[in-house]
């Protein structure tokens, strides 16, 4: 009876790491993405005599295309590790062999992300109500992510963000980490 229970815990610990990991690498190359530098740093006047303000235009034009795939392929990757996430959780609580407690610690688990998923989506709505374009949030535990698309970011911007964050969800200003992409 013993072994038994121990390939069931196995079993468990398996898959509470393959959600792990899947959450994990979603946030690294969100966090990537969004922290690798540009090449070409647009700019509102020309320093040289061979650049024209239509240039200066055709490079904002490919930044905001850049930006706003990286929103787009943000929120598919967050999609998917929820999807993958779901569907372990889906396949543990089905497992015939798997025990109430496990079966309540993996309900728990559902429930955490939903309400993760739900916060997400509040506070990226709020953003956007004041003012930012295009906005991704990931919350993890009790930690938060947020990626703004702007061209920088004041003290103000962050206040409001951080103010967001906190008042609808429970990680603390201390957690929260913000992000600026053009």
């Amino acid at each position: 009876m013993a072994k038994f229970f121990g390939k069931k815990q196995v079993v468990l610990g398996t898959l509470v790491a393959a959600l792990g990991v899947a959450v994990y690498l979603n946030y690294y190359f969100a966090q990537q993405s969004s922290g690798a530098p540009s090449v070409n740093t647009p700019t509102t006047q020309s320093t040289s005599s061979d650049n024209s303000l239509g240039d200066a235009l055709n490079v904002n034009a490919n930044q905001n295309a850049s930006s706003d795939k990286y929103f787009a392929e943000a929120r598919e990757n967050r999609e998917a590790s929820r999807e993958e996430a779901a569907e372990l959780i889906k396949d543990l609580l089905n497992d015939v062999k798997a025990t109430d407690e496990q079966k309540s610690a993996v309900t728990v688990q559902a429930a955490a992300m939903a309400q993760a998923i739900q916060q997400e989506s509040k506070i990226e709505e709020l953003i956007k109500a004041k003012g930012f374009e295009e906005c991704v949030v990931y919350i993890e535990k009790d930690r938060c992510s947020v990626v703004v698309k702007s061209e920088s970011l004041t003290v103000q911007d962050t206040a409001k963000i951080s103010q967001i964050v906190t008042s609808q969800s429970d990680v603390s200003a201390q957690n929260i980490n913000i992000t600026a992409v053009k």
